[in-house]
């Protein structure tokens, strides 16, 4: 059996995946904030995607580097290893949110990513001492990504910082017709392994 591994956004759930068509052959396990993982289980599977949404490109990022994991199939959608700063949100911008955010506030970055209709299960404070957590403790990564999806109108890590990102990086990259939140092409997993085998 096959594993996708994905790291999810700030503020996420399972939910944000629910309606995703899992490819043939695979099995999808989500891992949101703390991300906490047992390297140690991982290897029953044949064969790993590691995939990162959004801040979770920076977790997975630093899930790699600190185990030590060499892979090419890492794959980020509408994020880096740099997620604040030159190639991701400006400092000024995360902290304003930050700064605030109320419940409502929270309502309207969902709509500026995307996904206006998307409810988290998780309370607010949990969502904004998560916030909280990024911005103490992040520090700019290397890049470990070997493909990236960008969407074409991503309000919230700008489309043109990626594609920055993509140019001095190196990395192959395609553009998704969405914003940030890319999940409303539900055949997106299929289409990033028919791309890993070539396929597409």
């Amino acid at each position: 059996m096959n594993l996708i591994l994905f790291f999810n956004g700030w503020g996420m759930d399972d939910s944000i995946l629910k309606d995703i068509n899992i490819p043939r052959g695979y099995i999808l396990k989500v891992v949101n904030f703390p991300y906490n993982i047992d390297i140690n289980k991982l290897g029953i599977y044949s064969d790993i995607i590691y995939i990162g949404w959004s801040f979770g490109c920076y977790y997975l990022t630093k899930f790699i580097c600190e185990n030590n994991l060499i892979s090419n199939n890492i794959i980020a959608i509408n994020g880096n290893s740099q997620t604040i700063g030159k190639y991701g949100i400006p400092k000024k911008m995360f902290d304003l949110t930050l700064n605030t955010l109320t419940p409502e506030t929270l309502v309207k970055f969902y709509e500026n990513m995307g996904a206006p209709n998307f409810t988290p299960s998780r309370d607010f404070e949990s969502i904004k001492s998560e916030l909280q957590y990024f911005g103490d403790n992040f520090i700019p990564l290397k890049n470990i990504f070997k493909y990236i999806y960008i969407g074409e109108n991503d309000r919230i890590i700008p489309t043109t910082k990626q594609k920055k990102f993509c140019e001095v990086e190196n990395i192959f990259s395609t553009i998704l017709p969405c914003e940030h939140y890319p999940f409303n092409d539900k055949n997106i997993l299929i289409n990033i392994i028919k791309r890993l085998n070539h396929e597409l």
